[in-house]
């Protein structure tokens, strides 16, 4: 065979290898970038004068206290937070010359109301009478000096959820997480709060420093109401935070649990004006669950609804076992009345009422609406025949 020959015999075999069902080219995997770039620190210069070293964090994927950029992009990535309190990033877009998803706006929740009263001396404007005084309320702007690092969403009035079983119950001061939301073990989520409800009823101060607490939720139906409402009672507590943030971290332990798959806790804050001794963990807390993952079923509208009413599983179980309990009792109650009346039942008397409603008079047929118009005869005048011969 000539060489030309064995050259298009192999172009021939490979043809019909690439045809062969199942066959297909190799393809290379797509190579994974990985870099080893760190959060660097930077320097920035405060109060006109101060000079300060920012040290970045990283938490749960958020970056706390990154350097800005140089110019302000208003496309930028931010943080909001799910219901359950887990960070999630936003995108902002244009969209017909409009940016959706842009960074919240906080209106006024974070500024100062500062009013000032001018009379006509001090304003001496054209249209004023000069007996006349004006008002005008100012917002100052917050010290927005380490609030402009925090990347996340903040906490505000606009952003709170109605709890309890009629949904009327606001949730103040609390954003996330929602009432009966679920965390699982080692994972991190965000518990945020509006930082102006923290205000002392004396001083008008807001309060500067508070401190998240964790406490055990009983659950049992013999327990309720024995909830444990002093700080000593929480099992785990964090250390004194500035309240500017308004948020806290939190990464679910597995110990937290003590041996079980579920356990319901209630998240609350203690300002730094209240004692410990007078803190109740539950006047404004929220209750949630802690799990070590994700149950094989769903929870259906119907357990939704008795958690969000407080009935727990072991209350249902009791609910549950009363209703048949009820009906025995009912139905041997009916025995001894239906015994101990036994020779004064008579009811001849309904019988005989019953009987009566049945039996009507009808009337003449000739004074029915639905017989007036019938030719009635006489039976005289039906018509006769004579038998003949061969009917005998």
């Amino acid at each position: 065979m000539r060489f030309h020959d064995n050259i298009f015999a192999f172009f021939f075999l490979a043809s019909i290898c690439q045809h062969v069902h199942g066959a297909r080219q190799g393809i290379r995997p797509k190579e994974k970038m990985t870099t080893s770039e760190e959060v660097q620190n930077w320097k920035r210069t405060i109060y006109k004068s101060i000079v300060e070293i920012v040290t970045p964090t990283v938490i749960a994927g958020v970056t706390f206290s990154a350097k800005p950029e140089e110019t302000p992009n208003p496309l930028k990535p931010w943080v909001s937070l799910g219901h359950d309190g887990k960070a999630k990033t936003i995108k902002p877009k244009i969209d017909k010359g409009q940016t959706k998803k842009g960074t919240p706006d906080y209106s006024t929740y974070f500024k100062t109301a500062s009013a000032h009263t001018y009379s006509y001396d001090e304003l001496k404007a054209h249209n004023m009478d000069p007996n006349e005084v004006f008002e005008e309320v100012e917002f100052i702007d917050e010290d927005d000096t380490y609030v402009s690092l925090n990347p996340i969403i903040r906490c505000t009035p606009h952003n709170y959820f109605f709890k309890g079983f009629a949904k009327d119950i606001s949730s103040e001061p609390f954003c996330t997480p929602y009432h009966t939301s679920r965390w699982k073990v080692g994972e991190t989520y965000f518990v945020t709060w509006y930082t102006r409800f923290f205000e002392h009823e004396h001083s008008g101060e807001v309060a500067d420093e508070v401190r998240v607490h964790l406490s055990y939720v009983k659950e049992s139906y013999a327990d309720k109401g024995n909830y444990k409402r002093d700080v000593k009672g929480a099992f785990f507590s964090y250390d004194w935070i500035k309240n500017v943030d308004g948020l806290q971290a939190v990464e679910v332990k597995e110990d937290w649990l003590q041996g079980e798959f579920e356990r319901s806790i209630v998240v609350s804050v203690q300002p730094r004006y209240i004692p410990e001794d007078e803190f109740d963990p539950l006047q404004n807390g929220v209750v949630l669950h802690i799990t070590k993952g994700s149950r094989v079923f769903k929870p259906t509208k119907e357990q939704l609804a008795l958690d969000e009413a407080g009935i727990t599983n072991g209350q249902w179980y009791y609910v549950a076992l009363s209703i048949p309990t009820v009906v025995v009792i009912f139905f041997v109650f009916m025995y001894f009345f239906l015994y101990a009346n036994g020779n004064n039942r008579d009811f001849t008397d309904v019988t005989r009422n019953a009987l009566n409603k049945k039996r009507r008079v009808l009337g003449k047929f000739s004074e029915m609406k639905r017989f007036k118009n019938m030719k009635n005869h006489k039976y005289t005048e039906l018509p006769s025949y004579k038998k003949t011969s061969k009917q005998n």
